[in-house]
């Protein structure tokens, strides 16, 4: 459990101030919280860390694999002490955040026994029993449960959030296994994750997070002009809150705490870090280099920028930096590679969701000693807190001397991309999102998916082998990172609505007694977006339509009978929004 702190009693002021001063200007009447995201703690020198000197584990998925869950201390910055931490590693001695990447191929299976051997016998959080209603805890012990965000896994295996697995051997009602097998049938890069009914957003912050790497080697090797794996970068971005000790900090008072004790709307950190590294910086040479960023925060956005920055502006960097913004060119996204490079000046990563970018440093002006990846993203987004000169700075690249190695040429397309088909429509649905607040306070209290939480019973039940549209009309102040599990969807477009009349019952979207809704014109998606997603941001106001079949990417049947087991679920990937009953649970059909 945290230490109380003034530190925690000040965040939750924050978030009630803040949230009340912008009520004025909330679009609807069920608007979110708008919290403050930073607040005075140890101070902590930037850029004086090297990413490098993290070196993240590599395992061979290829081969039968043992992780565990350890208790463990790990640095995240010079200058703060060692600090407690869940993490996942085969051995205690190499446990870390992020645990080990699982590099698999694509073909060839990968079979990971999940074992649980936490020592804690109550959380390093405050568990607060009273979120996600109707889901029994267990009186001791540390309950995880393994999902593989953005893989296609029987639901026996796909980390249902009851089938959790303690220290003592105490099960959830759906564990059946904690042998997992995972089919790789797309070249992506996906990870892993607790999903916990109730506790994700804890054990995520605890440490409970790593990467998988899923290759194609048949493929991939006729790409050429990728960079070398030398330049091929892995960064998982989040953020966190420290208390002068080093502890990670998790507010344990609750924003309405007569209601929920220990619960806050949104975990939002002062303080970045990158592969578990604070405000880290990493020497690169003149060259084009690969990232695959992870938004692995539980609810901060980044809308991204790589900008050129003098040298002597260090350590004066306050965002947003206004030298040369380079390039970023997306070639892959959460499902696997793009149709073709989409050239961007700044990119939005949302929580849950996967960035495969390239980033040219071989062509750079003299003056750029320096380039700076910085944040320009509100938190809650997108009408929040501003990101200031702690929440706007993420990493420093230091450009070496070392020699040039000119860009190759990009190819204009990377792989197909089939059309969507509209023609064949089974299933046409339509999901509300929903800010319940306190009538007190106006704070919210539930967040929901169309009323309904986790363990209501199942609504979905979509039948292998169909395709389907869904519509998500968001009807909070907040974008959600809405993510579904078994199959990817390909987001399609966005429209505008009348959030009040609609609320009110006086306007429809397809009842023609009634005026429409819509208030705005279909709003096609960016092509950052055009392609295979399992986490795209609904924003406030609009109503997000995706298209998904209940098959693989090709369009063929998947790899196992999906009906089998617990079933899955579909949810908010914000993950204090997840554990408060933004979730609900779905059943394939045959």
């Amino acid at each position: 459990m945290a230490p109380t702190s003034r530190c925690t009693l000040a965040i939750l002021l924050l978030l009630a101030l803040a949230y009340i001063a912008s009520a004025a200007v909330a679009p609807t009447a069920t608007a979110g919280p708008k919290c403050k995201n930073a607040f005075p703690q140890r101070p902590l020198c930037k850029f004086v860390d090297s990413l490098a000197t993290r070196i993240i584990p590599t395992l061979d998925g290829t081969k039968p694999l043992t992780i565990g869950a350890y208790q463990i201390y790990q640095k995240f910055h010079r200058d703060l002490p060692a600090t407690k931490q869940y993490a996942y590693g085969t051995s205690q001695k190499t446990a870390s955040y992020p645990g080990p990447t699982i590099v698999a191929k694509v073909g060839i299976d990968t079979t990971v026994t999940w074992e649980n051997h936490l020592l804690d016998n109550t959380h390093m959080f405050t568990v607060d029993p009273t979120i996600m209603m109707g889901v029994k805890l267990p009186t001791k012990g540390i309950p995880i449960v393994v999902h593989r965000h953005g893989g296609s896994q029987q639901s026996l295996y796909d980390g249902h959030p009851l089938a959790w697995l303690n220290q003592y051997g105490e099960k959830g009602p759906t564990y059946a296994t904690n042998v997992y097998k995972y089919v790789n049938d797309e070249a992506s890069t996906v990870w892993y994750h607790d999903h916990m009914a109730g506790m994700t957003r804890l054990n995520v912050v605890a440490g409970l997070a790593g990467l998988y790497i899923i290759t194609d080697p048949k493929v991939e090797s006729k790409y050429t002009w990728l960079p070398p794996a030398s330049r091929t970068v892995p960064l998982a971005i989040a953020d966190r809150l420290f208390f002068a000790n080093g502890s990670v900090n998790y507010p344990n008072v609750g924003i309405v705490p007569n209601v929920h004790p220990n619960w806050i709307p949104e975990y939002l950190g002062d303080t970045n870090m990158v592969n578990g590294v604070v405000w880290p910086y990493l020497k690169v040479r003149p060259a084009m280099y690969r990232f695959k960023m992870l938004g692995a925060a539980n609810a901060r956005f980044y809308n991204l920028q790589f900008v050129c920055a003098q040298r002597g502006d260090y350590p004066n960097f306050v965002p947003p930096l206004k030298g040369q913004v380079l390039d970023m060119v997306i070639i892959a996204s959460d499902g696997g590679y793009m149709a073709k490079p989409v050239y961007k000046k700044s990119l939005l990563l949302v929580p849950g969701a996967r960035q495969d970018v390239l980033v040219d440093f071989s062509n750079l002006p003299a003056t750029c000693k320096d380039v700076i990846l910085q944040n320009t993203a509100a938190a809650p987004f997108p009408a929040g807190v501003t990101a200031d000169r702690d929440t706007g700075l993420v990493m420093r690249f230091v450009l070496t001397n070392r020699k040039r190695f000119p860009a190759p040429k990009l190819p204009s397309s990377i792989s197909y991309l089939p059309p969507i088909n509209y023609k064949n429509i089974q299933k046409v649905r339509w999901h509300r999102l929903i800010e319940q607040m306190d009538p007190k306070t106006n704070l919210p209290i539930r967040i929901t998916i169309d009323n309904l939480g986790f363990m209501d019973p199942v609504t979905d039940f979509p039948k292998q082998g169909t395709n389907e549209l869904w519509h998500i009309i968001n009807l909070s102040a907040d974008a959600h990172p809405f993510h579904i599990h078994l199959v990817d969807h390909r987001p399609v477009a966005r429209r505008p609505f009348d959030v009040v009349a609609f609320q009110a019952g006086k306007c429809s979207f397809t009842k023609k007694k009634l005026p429409t809704c819509w208030t705005g014109p279909r709003v096609v998606v960016d092509p950052s977006e055009d392609g295979w997603k399992d986490t795209t941001p609904a924003y406030p106001g609009q109503v997000l339509t995706l298209w998904l079949g209940w098959k693989d990417n090709n369009g063929k049947p998947l790899k196992f009978d999906a009906s089998v087991g617990p079933g899955y679920v579909y949810h908010c990937h914000m993950l204090d929004h997840e554990d408060n009953d933004m979730m609900r649970p779905f059943k394939v059909v045959k």
